[in-house]
């Protein structure tokens, strides 16, 4: 499930909507996807899947409200409800809770309030984790080396994993993922752009480029003009829809930050920020790591990389990052400019050319504890199926 809640209001006093609108749009990680002013047209939007959260306005007619609850909570009992009401009796409130909402919020809404009842039906029935992850990396500075630990980590995972890996290049304009595995990816994320809202898992199937390493990549669009047509809503949904398909999606961003990127961010179990021992890289990593706690995202799902980290000579050490971040790297990736720059311009990952490389273990190492239990379960199915994976474990 995505970290973005997708929510409907259900309102049907006209004077509250701009209000209510105005308090919901304003937690963060909520998606008002529409609101609803009848029962008909409640029911037509609940027939439309990605529905995770009902705010129910119960005002003015309480009792024909709560009936509407009472059919949405017995026929939808996987999408959480929250009433808000300016009746606070004790009766009213109970009342509420008996018709299958999950959490009372009382008139004038206090923005705290509200959040809180969205964060507790969030941790108790919405995000219970699935089988799925999305872990995005970006840069903390130029030439971090971001795209080249995207690919070989997804290649890694998709080793370790036994299963298809899904990338995708956010780097619209000048992303290179693709000169990684060195193809020509016939579609790109563009032609998903372009086919508007009819984005199922057979479209997004026929766009990707399937690589024989199991990585499955989205390309980024093969001219610059066309990266327009990419807006926030088509990262969300192709992001959702590819967690549906892949139990770990690799998304490797660019350094800027704009609402495409912010959706990218939202929907992240895991924001790697890849930097080096550098001052200026060390001081990036603080800015944007303030900037992802800015948005709301837990300091738990942020973790930082070091890439090259044995080549600065000794005047920064990863101790003095830890000290500066405040917590330890999530992985140390040592510097072998030569083997890496031949990887790149050959087009082929790390593991393909070297499986004993140092760089390779690393990132490996780096695979095996992003996905934890996951690797201890593919390893009781057996030998690894595939022509790469027999070679690979040579």
């Amino acid at each position: 499930m995505s970290n973005i809640l997708q929510v409907c209001l259900y309102n049907t006093e006209a004077e509250s909507s701009a209000p209510l609108r105005a308090q919901i749009t304003s937690l963060n990680f909520v998606r008002l996807v529409a609101e609803a002013k009848s029962p008909e047209q409640l029911a037509g939007m609940l027939h439309e899947a990605g529905i995770n959260l009902i705010f129910f306005h119960l005002d003015p007619d309480q009792a024909s409200a709560l009936e509407v609850v009472d059919q949405v909570a017995t026929r939808f009992p996987e999408i959480a409800l929250i009433g808000i009401s300016h009746v606070t009796a004790p009766d009213a409130i109970l009342a509420t809770i008996r018709a299958g909402c999950d959490q009372f919020v009382c008139e004038p809404i206090d923005s705290v309030d509200l959040a809180t009842a969205v964060s507790r039906v969030a941790s108790k029935r919405l995000l219970t984790r699935s089988k799925s992850r999305r872990i995005c990396v970006v840069g903390a500075s130029g030439g971090a080396g971001t795209t080249s630990i995207a690919c070989n980590l997804a290649m890694e995972v998709a080793h370790l994993t036994d299963k298809p890996c899904g990338l995708v290049d956010m780097d619209f304009q000048f992303g290179d993922a693709a000169i990684n595995f060195d193809c020509d990816p016939k579609y790109t994320f563009y032609d998903l752009a372009e086919s508007g809202g009819h984005v199922d898992r057979t479209v997004l199937a026929g766009v990707l480029t399937s690589l024989p390493c199991q990585v499955h990549l989205l390309a980024r669009p093969d001219k610059v003009e066309q990266c327009e047509a990419i807006n926030a809503d088509v990262v969300h949904h192709t992001l959702d829809l590819m967690a549906t398909v892949y139990e770990t999606t690799i998304v490797d961003l660019p350094r800027h930050v704009d609402p495409s990127i912010t959706a990218a961010l939202g929907q992240a179990d895991l924001i790697i920020i890849v930097c080096q021992l550098l001052v200026p890289s060390i001081r990036n990593v603080n800015r944007y790591r303030e900037m992802l706690l800015r948005l709301g995202i837990p300091e738990e799902r942020i973790e930082v990389v070091v890439n090259r980290g044995d080549s600065s000579g000794g005047r920064i050490t990863s101790k003095d990052l830890e000290e500066t971040i405040g917590k330890p790297i999530f992985a140390s990736i040592p510097n072998d400019y030569q083997f890496v720059s031949r990887s790149l311009d050959f087009g082929r990952p790390i593991a393909a050319i070297d499986r004993g490389n140092p760089v390779r273990a690393a990132i490996g190492k780096m695979g095996r504890r992003i996905l934890g239990d996951a690797v201890q379960e593919s390893g009781k199915t057996g030998a690894r199926r595939g022509l790469l994976g027999r070679l690979l474990a040579k």
